[in-house]
């Protein structure tokens, strides 16, 4: 392990004395401090294969536990830049609740700001209970072996279980979404591969993390993720440009690119035969891991050499000065070919920027197709979704649509026949719904880690910096690649992001100040606030516990499901599907009209929601009011005018 604290002699300086003398937050129980950022650690690992706690009925119960556990937690008292990161989550969760008053889906705005308070508390675990930055440095070792194993594992995978860990000739595993899967291993990349670049460790533990750095390299690159190269390159950006071991860390970059680069062929082999309509085999998969363990044992070996002859030349100090000279020119001169050699492929600059802009504007113009890899090209049909997110945002800049409807108008403007929920841009959604001021809060809360880090940088000891600056560019990657990709959407992978940036500012944060007396009442408000978020959260979670169970029921009793939708919509008045579930059990029940006056409330709940429409014309239908039933269908199709299945009924009811 990286040493916690610096090799070089103390700073003297009445500033460096004056921010040593505070007392710890927690004297005497550093461990007990830890504990609630280290739950929240496991959490997030554990639920990685639980499709990253998509679903809510995952995620639910880790929101309530950290909500409850930061308000039985020792909180320290921040101020400054950590003060705005965590007033600026805790506001941007308020003001998603708050969006469902406007939100033309209020349920979805609720269940949005339960998630949104899961992230808040989260932030604030690791900024108001951590004791000082050794803590923190400790417990990002502690993500960093998280994500080693999660490497190992995935590894052991390819040969093991092929078949299940791809999807379409791509990696799908750990998460279950493939470029969410892309984003966790990158995130991996920066933090192994800056303890490789670090002299303190020993040669065999710097070889190690390289060498499971280069099988993440090449596990990401399996997934063949276009958004994982712009997150990949945010999380670049920020590694060398906080430093320190810029140099090396440039060259394990480049020897890492090298390295897949020269697995490649291999590794596309299970993703050219998907596209050429061969079966993806067992085979070319366990080939694939045998080329991804032959790169990381060679990575090992080349990374052990260089740390031996890397520690040879601490002294005297002529030689290393010439060796990092010649290091660093031949970093240059690389970079400078890579960079004619990329010129010379592209040619005209201009003109390849615009075939690139026109691709990605070209709807149907699926990404890959018939090419070796998906990595060069732009097309697709997120245009199209992004599109319609600022058509939204127009509609109404400052408020915003309200937090979860950009799936309702999403059906009305599209102009693809894809079903999606999301506009895969985490900067798009929040724009669409909730307008200028969600843009400013959530951009204030990145300014406020950013802030912390960058305010205590310079006077904090190198050893810290190198820990802060890994955790940075892990975190750096998943906000790089949610510009592109839904992963705010995927808790658990979201999660790791923002508590690898936390803690990056956790390690260089000054020592927490002690606390001024305060009048009781106005210590309890904050734990009044997390206990009523905790309760608002395990409404929704309950509320969606229920409606399972009343679909499940709906299979065999219709009074099993009443009951249990009832008791969902109780929890949740404001949520949508326990309503109709309510409405199908009361017409199996025999009960026509009190099933068409539920369906009449949820069309006024949601106004602007299709599926409500065809529900009610489906029952119309079937009470043999088929000139109601067309007004019904032609409404839906108004709301979603490209779903084949509406016209169709739009067209047999109207013709009967």
């Amino acid at each position: 392990m990286l040493p916690t604290t610096s090799a070089s002699p103390p700073d003297r300086s009445p500033r460096a004395s004056a921010a040593a003398q505070p007392p710890p937050a927690h004297p005497g129980r550093p461990l007990a401090a830890a504990v609630p950022t280290a739950m929240v650690l496991v959490l997030l690992f554990i639920c990685l294969p639980l499709d990253g706690a998509f679903a809510l009925r995952n995620w639910g119960p880790i929101a309530v536990l950290v909500l409850v556990v930061l308000a039985c937690a020792h909180r320290r008292r921040l101020g400054g830049w950590p003060l705005i990161a965590v007033a600026s989550a805790w506001a941007f969760a308020g003001w998603t609740l708050l969006s469902a008053v406007w939100s033309q889906s209020p349920g979805l705005a609720v269940e949005g700001a339960a998630l949104a308070l899961l992230f808040a508390g989260i932030v604030a675990v690791v900024l108001t209970t951590l004791p000082g930055q050794a803590t923190a440095v400790r417990l990002g070792a502690l993500g960093l072996a998280g994500l080693g194993l999660t490497v190992l594992v995935t590894l052991i995978a390819l040969f093991v279980d092929g078949q299940n860990v791809f999807l379409a000739g791509r990696l799908d595993t750990p998460i279950g979404y493939r470029n969410a899967t892309a984003a966790l291993f990158a995130m991996a990349f920066w933090p192994l591969a800056c303890v490789a670049a670090s002299r303190q460790p020993a040669a065999g533990l710097r070889a190690l993390c390289f060498a499971l750095a280069q099988v993440s390299l090449g596990l990401a690159y399996l997934t063949q993720s276009r958004g994982v190269l712009i997150g990949f390159g945010v999380g670049t950006v920020v590694v060398l440009a906080l430093g320190p071991d810029r140099l090396r860390r440039a060259w394990l970059l480049v020897l890492g690119v090298a390295g897949v680069a020269g697995a490649s062929r291999v590794l596309l082999d299970p993703y050219q035969a998907f596209i050429a309509d061969r079966p993806v085999t067992d085979a070319l998969i366990r080939d694939s891991g045998t080329a991804l363990a032959v790169i990381g044992v060679a990575g090992f070996g080349v990374v052990l050499l260089l740390a031996l002859f890397d520690n040879g030349l601490r002294a005297p100090q002529r030689p290393l000065r010439r060796s990092k000279a010649v290091a660093a020119y031949a970093l240059v001169a690389l970079v400078a070919l890579g960079g004619v050699a990329g010129l010379a492929a592209v040619g005209n600059t201009v003109d390849f920027a615009g075939d690139k802009l026109d691709e990605f504007r070209t709807l149907g113009n699926e990404a890959g197709g018939e090419q070796t890899t998906r990595l060069g090209s732009t097309g697709g049909r997120r245009y199209d979704f992004w599109r319609v997110a600022v058509e939204q945002f127009r509609d109404a800049p400052i408020l915003g649509v309200g937090e979860g409807s950009y799936r309702i108008g999403y059906y009305e403007l599209r102009r693809t026949n894809r079903n999606i929920t999301d506009p895969h841009s985490l900067p798009m959604r929040v724009l669409a719904e909730t307008g200028i001021v969600g843009v400013l809060l959530l951009g204030a809360l990145f300014a406020g880690l950013a802030g912390t880090l960058l305010a205590a940088w310079r006077l904090a000891p190198e050893p810290r910096r190198r820990w802060a600056s890994a955790a940075a560019a892990a975190g750096a990657v998943v906000v790089g690649q949610s510009s592109v990709d839904f992963l705010a959407e995927i808790p658990a992978m979201w999660g790791l992001g923002l508590v690898a940036l936390a803690l990056a500012a956790a390690m260089v944060m000054a020592p927490a100040r002690p606390r001024r007396p305060h009048p009781r009442v106005v210590g309890l408000l904050p734990i009044a606030a997390l206990v009523a978020a905790a309760a608002l959260v395990t409404a929704v979670y309950l509320s969606d516990f229920h409606t399972r169970k009343a679909r499940v029921a709906g299979q065999s009793s219709a009074v099993r499901q009443l009951e249990a939708a009832r008791t969902a919509r109780d929890l949740n008045p404001l949520t949508l599907t326990p309503l109709l579930l309510e409405a199908g059990a009361t017409e199996e029940l025999g009960r026509v009209d009190r099933a068409r006056e539920l369906l009449t409330d949820a069309i006024d709940r949601e106004p602007r929601n299709f599926v409500t429409y065809a529900l009610l014309g489906d029952l119309e239908v079937r009470a043999g009011r088929r000139s109601v039933a067309v007004g019904l269908y032609r409404r839906a199709l108004e709301l979603n005018p490209l779903d084949v299945g509406l016209q169709e009924l739009a067209r047999s009811a109207g013709s009967q």
